[in-house]
């Protein structure tokens, strides 16, 4: 999406402005030091889905990260729900951006103050719906003894876009991280969850960001009685696989069709059935995965 043709309002430092007049200065204190956090959110009918548990984690990230916050957590939800009205954004994403001004060019941020911006735009599916495939990535994902984790944040995914940078080249679609220890971690920005003889089998959160569509796929999967099993595990393991499926916002639940050479079975009974009760979430979207009905 070319972000320089959004015509859409913007909010930007408590105010609702027209996107092409939110500009920032090139030597903004981000830019350089990718100090900034984010959030995607998807809107289904006009509705957010987990919005809260999205702005907690938000809130979260900026704490781990060192960014002050000169806003409320409820201002941040009013103004989400306002700029989907404002926008009339029936189904589409949402990104709110917490990141440092240009008031300093030290890592030292003691004086850097931040800025507040949420966009919104109508928006459709991340992959094709007849499943991806996955190169491995040349680097590992972070673990949370170098990094914290699970802050969504800008400096956290840089190995991330070199990934998909690298997979593209070699047409992929994504690619499949490991961790630093050689576990399968998760792809380039999305959770990952494989299935053989109708388990289900996802890694721990030692290296990956828990994502909000993760913790719910984990939930339908407890209500729904299937079998999930949650640990480290080595390629091997996800390589002899039934299945493979990514989670996330914006990929929501997409199969994999293959990893490397090795093919895999796209229309699982058990992914139809946590698609179908992760659509009807769709209609009627919850704010929180606790809500979850």
């Amino acid at each position: 999406m070319d972000f320089s043709k959004l015509t859409n309002k913007i909010f930007f430092d408590n105010k609702f402005i027209a996107a092409k007049n939110a500009n920032v200065h090139v030597l903004n204190h981000s830019l350089h030091f990718a100090t900034a956090v984010f959030e995607g959110i998807r809107v289904y009918n006009g509705k957010s889905l987990f919005l809260d548990d999205h702005v907690s984690r938000l809130f979260n990230s900026s704490k781990l990260m060192r960014l002050n916050i000169n806003i409320s957590k409820n201002r941040i939800l009013e103004v989400i729900k306002k700029l989907i009205k404002l926008n009339k954004i029936e189904q589409g994403y949402i990104r709110p951006i917490i990141f440092r001004s240009s008031h300093s060019m030290s890592p030292e941020t003691l004086n850097c103050k931040t800025h507040v911006v949420i966009a919104c735009w109508e928006w459709g599916n991340l992959f094709k719906s007849d499943g991806i495939s996955l190169d491995i990535a040349k680097y590992p994902k972070l673990n949370k003894k170098i990094y914290p984790i699970q802050a969504k944040s800008s400096g956290s995914y840089q190995t991330s876009v070199i990934a998909r940078v690298d997979s593209a080249k070699k047409k992929y679609d994504d690619s499949l991280m490991l961790d630093t220890m050689g576990n399968v971690a998760e792809s380039s920005a999305c959770n990952i969850f494989w299935i053989k003889k109708n388990k289900i089998y996802t890694t721990n959160e030692h290296s990956i960001l828990n994502g909000i569509t993760r913790q719910s796929i984990i939930k339908l999967c407890k209500k729904n009685k299937i079998s999930i099993k949650i640990g480290n595990y080595k390629l091997e393991k996800i390589l002899k696989a039934d299945s493979v499926f990514l989670t996330g916002t914006a990929a929501e639940i997409q199969p994999v069709k293959k990893i490397l050479r090795k093919n895999f079975k796209i229309d699982h009974n058990l992914i139809k059935l946590l698609k179908s009760k992760y659509d009807s979430m769709k209609l009627n979207p919850p704010e929180k995965v606790s809500k979850m009905k």
